[in-house]
């Protein structure tokens, strides 16, 4: 009985199942700024990968140095997500949170001093390494590569129609179906928050990416801190 309370005490405020939905949904929205913006992707690589090989057969320098420094940045997130979770032993979401939201907030801030250059984009690769490996590491799932769920749903409908599926493989199925549907409300409502009044999407414009990432820090910090030290009493995770 001791045993269960302490753990009940330490209950996250957010279950990691939420925080997944949580993730897909401002990986959506994230996914629309920075196309807007860079006409790029910054949580998946592929498209900076086959632009750096494209780009050293055309021997074009300064593209060389931009999606090398993109793959760079993104690399050194995920390490530093990784030493942090190392040396803190399991406990670091709310030591990255702050440096996400610095991350994102720099941006904002360097390009309005730079708009004509892309380098600013680095720093939000750097970003997100940290949040995507926080995700597939401490919530079992990735939220921001949603391919593989696509292909998760429709072969488990198939199984599901001819087989059968347990309680363990039908709650990852709809896992992965709320992961898409969390995704794709993302982007829709980054899509169409364009529509909104005009000055105060001028004034949200201007600290886009800070403002993703106080979001994403929130995310981070709620799914570590115990729900305990939050609302005063042991309670259960907030799940779906």
């Amino acid at each position: 009985m001791e045993a269960k309370a302490t753990s009940q005490e330490e209950a996250p405020v957010l279950s990691k199942d939420l925080a997944a939905f949580a993730l897909a949904f401002l990986n959506g929205w994230n996914d629309v700024l920075n196309f807007r913006l860079y006409k790029a992707f910054t949580l998946r690589h592929t498209g900076s990968t086959m632009n750096l090989g494209i780009n050293l057969v055309e021997r074009d320098p300064l593209l060389v140095k931009f999606f090398a420094g993109v793959l760079v940045h993104y690399c050194g997130g995920c390490a530093l997500f990784k030493l942090l979770d190392t040396k803190l032993k399991g406990r670091c979401l709310s030591v990255i949170a702050p440096v996400v939201l610095a991350l994102q907030a720099s941006n904002d801030q360097l390009r309005v001093r730079a708009p004509a250059s892309k380098l600013h984009m680095w720093l939000l690769a750097a970003s997100n390494g940290i949040f995507n490996t926080a995700c597939a590491e401490k919530f079992g799932v990735l939220t921001h590569v949603i391919t593989g769920h696509y292909q998760k749903v429709s072969t488990d409908l198939v199984l599901l129609s001819v087989t059968g599926l347990s309680k363990e493989k039908l709650r990852a199925t709809r896992k992965s179906g709320l992961i898409l549907l969390s995704f794709l409300l993302g982007a829709f409502t980054a899509q169409a928050g364009g529509y909104m009044n005009k000055s105060l999407v001028a004034q949200c414009s201007k600290h886009r990416f800070g403002i993703m990432g106080m979001f994403y820090a929130a995310v981070l910090l709620l799914s570590e801190l115990p729900a305990s030290r939050l609302f005063g009493k042991a309670v259960a995770p907030l799940t779906q």
